[in-house]
Formats: C-alpha cells, structure tokens, sequence
C-alpha cells in the first residue's frame, strides 16, 4: 500500500481509536515492522483454516472472528501510519542515536541474560526472577530487561564478580544506554487524546486485539498440531524460540513494505 492510502486509512480510523477506553489501552511492546510481519504470517497461517470456524464456533462467533480476521492488515497498516507519525519530529541525529542504542542495548540484554542464567540456577527466587526478565522481546523490553539486569547484577554482585567478564563500568555503561533509549522512546509522552503517541498507543491496542483473537484461535483449531506453536507465532517470542522474524534492531523505516503480497486477493 501507497503511504499516502496508509495515512487515509489512518485518518478515517481516528474516530474508532479516540472512542476506544483509556482504560483498555497498551503500550506498544513491538516495532511496527515486527508487527506488520507477523500480520503476514498470521494471515498466511490462519486462511486455510476460514472454513473449519463453523464447525467449532456458534454463528456468532464465527462472525466475529471473521471480522477479526479481516481487520488484521487495516489494523496492522494503521499502527504503522500512527508509530509513522511519532517519528516524524524527529531530527537525523536523534533517529541516527536510536538506532545505535537500540543495537547496543540488545546485545547489552543478551550479554547479561547469558550470563545471568548460569549464575542463579541455583538460587530458587533469582531464578524466579531471571525467567521473569528473559520473557519479553523488543526494542522497549530490551531497554526495560537492561535496566532491571543492572540492578539485579549490582544486587548479587558477589556471585558475579571474577566469575565473569562483566565489570561495574560495564553495568554502569548498559545502564545509561538502555535509559537513554527509554528516554528517547518516550520523549514528548503525552495522555492527551488525539496526541500523536495517544494515537499510536490507540492504533496498536486495536491491532493487538484483532491479533491475538486470531493467534489463541488458531492455536486452538491446531491444538493436536505439534507445529502449532511454529506456525502461529507469539507476540513477544520466548527467548531461544526459533522464529521467522525480521531484525527489531532495524533502523526507522520509511515507506512500509506490503504487509502480505497477494494476502487481500
């Protein structure tokens, strides 16, 4: 779609987004392109199962998981168009930075993540904890993920230091990227309705909705498949889950790519 369809389409939603409660909104977890990719792979999934909807939904329930179905690509190109508008104020040195701190702080996440799950096996509560931090996946869970590795590596550092190659200037140093970033991804935050981050907010609440109706649905149909969990994938994917997936350290893209080649057909 041409970026210009994809602002329309974003202008006529406006009124069905602002309508939306403040209090059912979510921030947005992933990139647009991640989400626009996994639109395409959901849809791709989800198609051929259309015709099995009656033999295990009433008849209204098909019809809203239809109308789920048919929302995912407008949903999708909506919340790119939204994010799209966030970054517009954005100068080429800022969006140059963020694209630097995104690359450092995931490798920072990773870095501390591999050495933190052999560090606290053995300890019940920080294990707790480690699996609690390794679930998110994303440009902000990664910054977030730094931050409380910091914090718990300073907490623990008995049990770090001369064990790893991680020093205090190191932790030190993570600390201040993934904030800055934090900083950066929420620069100019506003609550105000009809802001451009309220909107975004808005645009990826819907999207996510229409998403997940889909993924737990189809996830069900194939419950006795073993490839179900290959075939529709989660949001936010558990880490060390083999998953087709563009780079979320990807710098801010222009003009969004279709969001599936002959998926409206």
């Amino acid at each position: 779609m041409e970026p210009k369809q994809m602002n329309e389409l974003f202008t006529a939603a406006k009124p069905a987004l602002l309508a939306l409660s403040s209090d059912t909104l979510v921030r947005p977890r992933i990139p647009r392109e991640r989400a626009t990719h996994l639109t395409t792979l959901l849809r791709r999934e989800f198609q051929p199962l259309l015709p099995r909807l009656a033999d295990e939904l009433t008849q209204r329930r098909v019809a809203e998981r239809t109308a789920d179905f048919e929302a995912l690509e407008p949903n999708a190109l909506i919340f790119y168009a939204a994010d799209l508008a966030v970054e517009s104020p954005w100068t080429s040195e800022q969006k140059g930075r963020r694209a630097l701190l995104v690359k450092s702080v995931h490798e920072h996440d990773d870095t501390l993540a591999g050495w933190a799950v052999p560090l606290f096996k053995r300890d019940k509560a920080l294990r707790a904890l480690v699996a609690d931090i390794v679930r998110g996946r994303g440009i902000r869970d990664d910054a977030d993920d730094t931050v409380r590795w910091v914090a718990l590596f300073r907490q623990e550092w008995s049990k770090v230091q001369g064990k790893t190659p991680v020093t205090l200037e190191y932790l030190r140093d993570a600390e201040a990227e993934a904030t800055e970033l934090l900083g950066l991804l929420d620069a100019g935050e506003e609550e105000t309705p009809g802001s451009p981050r309220d909107l975004r907010r808005r645009a990826y609440t819907r999207w996510l909705g229409s998403y997940s109706e889909i993924f737990h649905l189809g996830r069900y149909l194939l419950r006795g498949d073993p490839e179900a969990a290959r075939r529709f994938l989660a949001i936010s994917a558990e880490r060390g889950e083999a998953e087709e997936a563009p780079s979320e350290e990807a710098p801010v893209a222009g003009a969004p790519p279709a969001v599936a080649e002959g998926a409206t057909k």
